[in-house]
C-alpha cells in the first residue's frame, strides 16, 4: 500500500507540473522569436511621433533574456533583462534595468537603478516584425498599442536587421 501511495503521490506531481511546463516552452518560443538584432523603424514618443532622423540608424539587440538599445553611434542607450509572460494577451514583458549608471527616479524610496523596471506588452507581425509598448518606470502597464499625448508611455515598431550576427537562442542554449 505505501508504494502505491508513493507512486500515486509522484503521479499527481508530474500532472500539477504539466502546465508550467507549457508556459515555459511558449516564453521559451516567444523568446527565440526575439533572439537578434531589429532596426527600430518607426515610434511614438509619449503621444509624439519619432521622425525618420531620430530613428535612423537606432537598434535594439536581444540575446537570451537581455535587450539593449543603441543610438545611431553605436553608443549603448538601455540595458535591462526581461520576462515574458505569455498566459495575458497581449504578450506582457517586464524589463528590469541592468546598467549601473542609470539614474533613480526622485522620490521612490529603496529604488535602486537596477530595480528601475518598466512594463509593456509586446506583439508579432510576421516573422520579422514586432512592436513593444511600454510604460516609464512608475506607471500602470499599458493595455493597448498606443501612445498618447501626455502620457507616459513609449512605443516601438521593429524589424528584423539584415544580416543580423546575433545566433539564435537553441544555438547559443543547446540544453534547450
Amino acid at each position: 500500500m505505501n508504494a502505491k501511495l508513493k507512486l500515486m503521490s509522484v503521479a499527481a506531481m508530474v500532472l500539477m507540473l504539466q502546465p508550467a511546463v507549457a508556459d515555459d516552452h511558449r516564453a521559451d518560443a516567444t523568446t527565440e522569436k526575439l533572439q537578434g538584432q531589429w532596426e527600430i523603424i518607426g515610434g511614438v514618443n509619449q503621444g509624439r511621433e519619432l521622425t525618420n532622423a531620430e530613428v535612423a540608424g537606432t537598434y535594439v539587440t536581444i540575446t537570451t533574456n537581455s535587450i539593449v538599445t543603441y543610438d545611431r553611434s553605436q553608443q549603448e542607450k538601455f540595458r535591462a533583462v526581461f520576462t515574458l509572460d505569455e498566459s495575458k494577451q497581449p504578450i506582457q514583458i517586464t524589463m528590469t534595468n541592468i546598467a549601473k549608471n542609470a539614474p533613480a527616479r526622485k522620490g521612490i524610496a529603496g529604488e535602486t537603478p537596477d530595480t528601475v523596471m518598466a512594463s509593456g506588452i509586446l506583439k508579432f507581425e510576421g516573422k520579422d516584425k514586432w512592436t513593444l509598448c511600454y510604460a516609464l518606470p512608475g506607471e500602470e502597464r499599458p493595455t493597448q498599442f498606443a501612445s498618447p499625448s501626455g502620457s507616459r508611455i513609449m512605443l516601438f515598431h521593429m524589424q528584423k536587421k539584415q544580416g543580423d550576427p546575433v545566433p539564435k537562442l537553441s544555438k547559443t542554449h543547446p540544453a534547450k
